[in-house]
């Protein structure tokens, strides 16, 4: 929940993150610059705020995807194996490679705020 009168907490909430719309939803057709009608369909990616995002995950309206400062990458395929393409964490990884050396000021200004907030 947002502290009302905390700037950072408010900040950390206005990065944008991808969702997916659930339902046909009229009125919003800001988000999908392609479409000249006013609603955007079921199953269009867009980007929002956190903080509305949230709001019509509640009302079960978008799915939200992972943000791109959280992103992930697909692994090489293994030669001497078939193992399937598995995802994994890319900003774990460089953790845990070195820690002091990542900058996530730079992937997201609120990075640490934000994790809290979308986990």
């Amino acid at each position: 929940m947002t502290n009302y009168y905390d700037v950072d907490d408010i900040l950390a909430e206005e990065e944008l993150v991808p969702a997916v719309f659930q339902k046909t939803a009229n009125g919003v057709g800001i988000f999908d610059c392609c479409d000249d009608t006013n609603k955007v369909g079921a199953g269009t990616e867009v980007e929002m705020p956190f903080w509305l995002a949230c709001d019509l995950y509640v009302k079960q309206a978008v799915k939200i995807k992972v943000p791109s400062c959280f992103d992930t990458k697909e692994r090489p395929r293994d030669r001497h194996r078939d193992e399937p393409i598995r995802k994994r964490d890319r900003t774990k990884d460089e953790i845990g490679a070195d820690a002091a050396h990542v900058d996530l000021r730079g992937r997201c200004p609120y990075f640490y705020e934000f994790g809290c907030k979308i986990a």
